[in-house]
C-alpha cells in the first residue's frame, strides 16, 4: 500500500479568554507538541472592537488522517494551558486559492479580517471572488486568502489582510463592497466577522511575512 498523501491544513478558532497575551508564550512553551503535530506555523490575532477576543491560526504539513489530528490531545494541550472553558467550533480546511494585492503588511502592525460563510458552488463563489479584486484593492485589502472546510465543502473561510486597523474598519463597516461579503458571515457554531491586528507568530518553518500558505 502506498503512503498517505502530505498535505497543508489550516485550522483557525476564535475564543475570549480574560488575558489575551498569554496566548503567544503559551504556544511558544507547547512548540514541541506542535511539531509533533506537523505544525509550520501559528499565528494570533486579538479583536480590535472585541476585547478578549483572539483569533488563531495554525497551518499544519501533515500525513495524517485529518480526524486524527483533531482528536489528539496534544492539539487541544494548549487550550487548557490558555483557560479556555468551553471548547470553540474548528475550522479546518485547505487553501483554494491566494491573492497578493499589493505590498503585503508588515507582520508587527497587519490586521486582519476574517469570517466563515456557506456557499452554494465554492468555484462561482471563487468567480466572484476574482471579479471583486480592484474592489478589494480600492479598500486596502494587500492580500485575500480564500479556504474550503475539510467537513462541510460549501463552507468556507475568506481572509483579508490589511495594513491598519482603520482601513480594515472603514472595509467592515462602511464599504458597499465588504456589505455584500459580510451579510451571510457566521455559519452555525462559527461566530461572525472577526477584526483583529496581528500579535505574535510562532514560526516553526520556513514561511515568510505573514503568509498562510
Amino acid at each position: 500500500m502506498g503512503s498517505a498523501a502530505v498535505r497543508n491544513v489550516i485550522f483557525a478558532v476564535e475564543f475570549r479568554i480574560g488575558e489575551s497575551e498569554r496566548v503567544g508564550p503559551v504556544l511558544t512553551r507547547h512548540e514541541e507538541s506542535l511539531r509533533d503535530l506537523g505544525a509550520r506555523y501559528a499565528f494570533v490575532y486579538e479583536s480590535v472592537v472585541d476585547p478578549g477576543k483572539v483569533l488563531v491560526v495554525i497551518g499544519i504539513r501533515t500525513a495524517q488522517p485529518l480526524l486524527d489530528l483533531l482528536r489528539s490531545p496534544d492539539f487541544f494541550d494548549w487550550f487548557d494551558a490558555v483557560g479556555v472553558e468551553d471548547l470553540p467550533a474548528v475550522f479546518a480546511g485547505e487553501l483554494v486559492e491566494r491573492f497578493d494585492l499589493g505590498e503585503p503588511p508588515a507582520p508587527s502592525t497587519g490586521v486582519v479580517v476574517a469570517a466563515v460563510t456557506r456557499v452554494q458552488n465554492v468555484e462561482v463563489f471563487m468567480t466572484r471572488v476574482r471579479e471583486s479584486l480592484s474592489g478589494f484593492a480600492h479598500s486596502g485589502i494587500r492580500r485575500t486568502l480564500v479556504y474550503r472546510a475539510f467537513d462541510t465543502p460549501r463552507e468556507v473561510l475568506f481572509l483579508h489582510q490589511l495594513a491598519t486597523a482603520r482601513t480594515a474598519l472603514q472595509w467592515v463597516n462602511h464599504s458597499d463592497v465588504a456589505a455584500e461579503w459580510l451579510t451571510s458571515a457566521g455559519v452555525g457554531a462559527y461566530p461572525p466577522v472577526f477584526v483583529g491586528r496581528f500579535v505574535h507568530a510562532m514560526r516553526l518553518a520556513e514561511t515568510a511575512g505573514t503568509d498562510l500558505h
